[in-house]
């Protein structure tokens, strides 16, 4: 294996994992917003994907730029498919929408702040996912 750090190119999207993940508080953590999970939602594990997919968006439009590379924690555990495709069938159906979704979100110039990034960004999601589910009203408020 190579041990690199590589930049992730300019709209190129990727699935970002929370268990592994660095990042300058100041400068992008409020756009650090994980999905909903738990109890009562009906999408499990895409929450961290949510964020990164945020993130990169958001990065991309004020030209900061997003590393990545192995891991500096591995973990293994057993795990049961069946449990896990409960958990993940929406998401695994709602990507058909959610990563075009994020390939074509555009920022309007005006947003110059993480925060003002991420505030229309959620907008878009209300308008544009949350025909899919009230899950992504529910997100974007």
């Amino acid at each position: 294996y190579v041990d690199a750090v590589m930049t992730i190119p300019k709209g190129v999207l990727f699935p970002m994992c929370g268990m592994n993940l660095a990042f300058d508080r100041t400068l992008i953590g409020p756009a650090m917003y994980f999905g909903l999970m738990g109890d009562g939602q009906p999408i499990g594990r895409y929450d961290d994907m949510w964020a990164g997919w945020c993130v990169k968006v958001i990065c991309d439009h004020l030209g900061l730029g997003i590393k990545t590379g192995l891991p500096y924690i591995w973990h293994s555990k057993a795990s049961n498919p069946f449990v896990n495709l409960k958990k993940e069938y929406k998401g695994i159906f709602w990507q058909e929408e959610m990563i075009p979704f994020f390939q074509d979100a555009i920022l309007p110039k005006e947003c110059i702040t993480v925060q003002s990034c991420y505030k229309e960004l959620s907008k878009q999601v209300k308008d544009k996912l949350g025909k899919i589910d009230p899950y992504f009203v529910k997100l974007a408020d």
